[in-house]
């Protein structure tokens, strides 16, 4: 039996899809298949898709589904039968041991799901891995915006987690990673880790540039990361204490940038949460 089912959802990203799969086919943990999630998808990102050889890639064709599509996302979950469950979104990297760090994490301890942290890069060339919601430790705020900002990619789950907590909601037009996030954290079943293994290429900031590049950023970011004096870098960084004043000003012109943009979107996500009965599930560390 295959021990992951990586689920890639997409629409419409010709450009970079081919770098994301790229990311998964180059794990440490080989022992996966990659379910490619063709939610309304148009026919150029299809032909990427198909034109991949590796037999552990897959592709399903879906008319387009209510907002992200969770409906289509829960058939392709409800085919599978690995133990273990694994998301990964169309423009964003994984580092080569993302799956590995999460056999092992969900091995050592009695959590269902670990979410894991990740860097952001910024246009044209700049890499955060000082990503403010990850890296402010800001009672309950901080705590607020690392949910927010914890996307699909971020999780891995044991296939029990479904049991437990059920599916997708497929009511929901956008935000379900947030609120499967949230199900499993009020059941007592998610663990946080601090490791960072996934490059976040956000669409707000990459998507209307796209087409003045001569080439996407993911394919320079993709070298980087089959180097593992890079990746020890990187995470060296982030595991040192202290931060520089230019990493503190720019958290902070990212949060102001956040709190215009998403803010309204965020305080009803807040509050949501908030209103919700309390339950003794705590979220592990």
């Amino acid at each position: 039996m295959t021990l992951f089912d990586v689920v890639l959802p997409t629409r419409g990203r010709p450009h970079t899809i081919g770098f994301a799969i790229a990311s998964v086919l180059a794990q440490t943990e080989p022992d996966f298949r990659i379910h490619v999630v063709g939610d309304g998808c148009d026919e150029e990102t299809e032909r990427i898709v198909q034109s991949e050889a590796d037999p552990r890639v897959s592709f399903r064709r879906f008319p387009k589904g209510e907002g992200f599509g969770y409906g289509n996302r829960n058939a392709v979950l409800r085919a599978g039968s690995a133990p273990l469950v694994a998301y990964m979104t169309d423009d964003d990297l994984m580092f080569p041991d993302h799956l590995a760090l999460a056999r092992a994490a969900l091995e050592a301890g009695p959590a269902r799901l670990v979410a894991f942290r990740c860097a952001q890069v910024r246009f044209p060339d700049e890499l955060d891995p000082f990503f403010f919601p990850f890296d402010w430790k800001v009672p309950v705020l901080g705590g607020f915006l690392r949910n927010w900002f914890v996307g699909s990619a971020n999780l891995v789950h044991r296939r029990s987690l479904f049991d437990r907590i059920g599916y997708w909601d497929a009511s929901l037009l956008r935000f379900g990673d947030r609120e499967f996030y949230r199900r499993a954290r009020e059941a007592g079943e998610a663990a946080y880790s601090g490791q960072t293994t996934l490059l976040r290429f956000f669409a707000a900031e990459w998507d209307a540039r796209y087409p003045d590049l001569r080439e996407p950023p993911q394919q320079r970011y993709r070298a980087r990361l089959l180097d593992p004096e890079w990746v020890r870098n990187l995470r060296s960084r982030v595991a040192t204490e202290r931060r520089p004043i230019p990493a503190r000003i720019g958290q902070m012109r990212d949060f102001l940038r956040f709190a215009v943009r998403s803010g309204p979107k965020f305080a009803s996500f807040a509050v949501r949460g908030l209103r919700r009965r309390p339950s003794s599930g705590k979220e592990r560390r």
